[in-house]
This record gives structure tokens, sequence and C-alpha cells, in this order.
């Protein structure tokens, strides 16, 4: 029998970084990324350092849980 996925709950919060706000992304008390806008686009950074782009904000979080799931 295989076995299920576990369910995640991702929470979202706005922060305040260096005069400008951001979403932090949570899984529980761990933060895996943030997602900020910049110039008409959206800049995703995971907790490792990586960095990508986004069009939409959904697009940009679509990414960050993308990422967060392949190298969990």
């Amino acid at each position: 029998m295989a076995k299920q996925p576990s369910k995640i709950e991702l929470s979202i919060e706005e922060e305040k970084q260096a005069g400008e706000t951001i979403n932090a992304v949570y899984d529980g008390k761990h933060r895996i990324g943030s997602i900020r806008p910049e110039a008409g686009q959206f800049v995703i950074e995971l907790t490792n350092g990586e960095v990508y782009h986004a069009k939409t904000y959904d697009e940009g979080l679509n990414t960050l849980i993308m990422q967060y799931h392949l190298h969990k």
C-alpha cells in the first residue's frame, strides 16, 4: 500500500525588513523563505540563500513551495 503524503500547513506573515514589507512563509515554526516586490516583479528568497524571480505573487508562492518540497 502506498504511503499517504503528509499535509503541511504553511503560514504567511508580513514583516518589515530594511524599511520594506516582505511576506515570510513558515512551515510551523520554521521559516522556509520570503517573497518581496521589486520593480514590478517578485523576488523569492529561500532560507538556504537561493533567489528566484516571478511575475506574480501567486507564481512566486508556488515557486517557493515547489523548491521547499524538492529540497525537503
